[in-house]
């Protein structure tokens, strides 16, 4: 089977099993960020300046992993560009791989500046991005040599992620989980990843409820524009899948969820699902309490990646009428044995398989040497490809 063909069956398996009919393999598949470096013996910080290098450190794995599918696959943020730009938003960790939101040092938008970002969001986004990057404070001349170097520094990053991203797609044919420009992202996690951060955004829902939902009505409207623009029909294709997130989400109360997720996401989404398009949910925390919201969706239009949850109690909660991506977890791969983690990976195929709505994964990504024993990772990825053809 020539790599373009190969393709084209494990997207038809993506979709078979997202739209409940077993397929002729279960996918299986990962989220992968930084770890493939640690997996190679190597340090990010060491081949970060050589793009050949980065390149052939990150898809060593996948000499060993057999992958359907898989999501994120590319180095995330370009440090050395950031600090050019007097942005310290994100660092390389202690163990020169990991990169690190460094969410607590970022300079966030002030109470007293709510009534800026409500009244002139485009202006308020400008001074934003002078706030986090300082070199746009500085004369214009010291600002533009500082933008000249900062496009000489990212060459190196995008060079290496355009290799990968190309290998891993095209000459190892495994499937991206997303794609296209449909993107969904709750007002108020816009608030608290963008402007606010954590903290202060759900105390500021104790504290000033009204003006948190004058905020996010701002932030929604302007994110909606590009994609209230698009014809559903034009999304008809099920693969690509679409995409959405939970982050402030599983902080919610149920009441809250509605108000400030569920809802915008059925009134804006459900048109493109009922065209055919299928959403991936990257799932963060605890979030079975509000699972029952998206029976109201059409059957097969979600697909679920599990965090914390149970996936045996999600299973049985909405596991006949959306798509769970599970099998396999970090705890179990940082410090279980290898004989519990193939037990478990037996368990979710004989339980989760059968009839559809299953993607194989695990429920966190691997950023750092220590999400997994090598042992654990290669006898999980070995099972489950094995289960898949059954």
């Amino acid at each position: 089977m020539d790599i373009a063909q190969l393709k084209q069956e494990r997207i038809q398996n993506l979709i078979d099993a997202a739209s409940f009919k077993e397929p002729k393999k279960v996918p299986v598949g990962a989220e992968i960020l930084t770890w493939p470096f640690s997996y190679a013996g190597v340090r990010y910080a060491d081949v970060m300046d050589d793009p050949d290098k980065t390149y052939e450190a990150y898809v060593r794995f996948l000499d060993d992993i057999e992958l359907d599918f898989l999501w994120g696959g590319n180095v995330t943020a370009a440090i050395k560009a950031l600090k050019a730009m007097g942005c310290e938003n994100y660092d390389l960790g202690m163990d020169g791989t990991v990169i690190v939101h460094k969410q607590p040092e970022v300079e966030f938008m002030k109470t007293e500046e709510y009534p800026d970002l409500i009244h002139d969001l485009q202006t308020f986004k400008a001074t934003m991005l002078r706030k986090q990057c300082k070199a746009l404070r500085l004369p214009k001349e010291q600002a533009y040599a500082q933008v000249l170097l900062a496009l000489k520094e990212i060459r190196p990053y995008l060079e290496a992620n355009e290799r990968i991203r190309h290998y891993i797609f095209e000459e190892k044919g495994i499937a991206p989980l997303t794609g296209g420009p449909i993107h969904f992202m709750g007002p108020l996690s816009l608030l608290f990843d963008k402007y606010r951060g954590i903290r202060d955004t759900l105390l500021d829902l104790r504290r000033r409820p009204e003006v948190v939902r004058q905020a996010c009505d701002v932030l929604l409207a302007d994110r909606l524009k590009p994609l209230m623009a698009l014809d559903p029909k034009d999304f008809s294709a099920p693969h690509p899948f679409a995409s959405t997130v939970y982050h402030v989400e599983c902080f919610l109360s149920p009441d809250l969820f509605d108000r400030y997720y569920f809802d915008h996401f059925k009134e804006t989404c459900l048109p493109f699902m009922e065209a055919g398009t299928k959403f991936f949910l990257k799932g963060e925390g605890s979030f079975i309490k509000t699972l029952d919201r998206f029976r109201q969706l059409p059957k097969g239009s979600i697909v679920f990646m599990l965090d914390q949850d149970d996936p045996f109690e999600v299973h049985k909660a909405i596991g006949d009428w959306q798509t769970i991506g599970t099998g396999i977890t970090a705890d179990l791969l940082q410090m279980g044995t290898k004989a519990q983690c193939v037990d478990f990976v037996k368990r979710c195929f004989d339980t989760f398989a059968p009839g559809g709505g299953f993607l194989f994964m695990q429920n966190k990504p691997l950023l750092c040497a220590n999400d997994a024993k090598t042992e654990n990772l290669l006898a999980v990825y070995e099972t489950a490809n094995e289960l898949s053809r059954k």
